[in-house]
């Protein structure tokens, strides 16, 4: 079968060679046992690993967090359309009030609770842009939250690389993520 399996990885043909391999944001364990075999090892035989966004740097997590927010002075109310803003606020109290119901056991004996785990995802939500909260809501599923507490591919890989003395590093700077999605009008949101 694991012939059969989409690796997503390419290789550039050259001494030693290159891969590039396209994971997706998604917990690790939800994909890891689909990951063909050819792609493991190219990770593991690699000296040197790049990723889109260095996310175990601390300049990186907090330059995403900073590069959501509306200029200083403005409120997510303020920007949208007064109908919107309430549906979104009661879909947000609906989703505090089921989370804890959507948390699994293995997370709460980790210490991880509700309302902690409500304000990691959604605090300040609004001052948020819009672009950003349209993509908090979609992460605020009772399968992601399930899976919260479970690092992503990209993360996993990273925290892997690290473990295994790789030299990584990354290809894309915050503000080349940041500033194509700050520059969706509305309509495209």
């Amino acid at each position: 079968q694991q012939g059969e399996l989409n690796s997503f990885l390419w290789t550039i043909r050259r001494d030693p060679p290159a891969y590039l391999f396209g994971p997706i944001h998604v917990p690790y364990t939800r994909v890891w046992d689909f990951i063909p075999d050819n792609s493991k090892a190219a990770f593991h035989a690699s000296s040197s690993v790049y990723f889109e966004l260095d996310l175990t740097d601390p300049y990186t997590i907090s330059g995403l967090a900073s590069c959501q927010m509306l200029p200083h002075g403005e409120n997510l109310q303020d920007v949208l359309p007064r109908e919107l803003y309430r549906r979104l606020k009661r879909h947000l109290d609906y989703i505090k009030l089921m989370l804890p119901h959507w948390m699994t056991p293995d997370q709460r004996g980790k210490g991880l609770y509700a309302d902690y785990l409500f304000n990691a995802i959604a605090g300040n939500w609004e001052r948020k842009r819009p672009v950003w909260v349209m993509l908090m809501v979609n992460s605020l599923t009772e399968t992601d939250i399930r899976s919260r507490g479970v690092p992503v591919l990209d993360l996993y890989l990273a925290q892997e690389a690290e473990r295994m003395k790789k030299k990584t590093g990354a290809v894309e700077r915050v503000e080349e993520q940041c500033h194509p999605l700050n520059g969706l009008n509305f309509s495209q949101v």
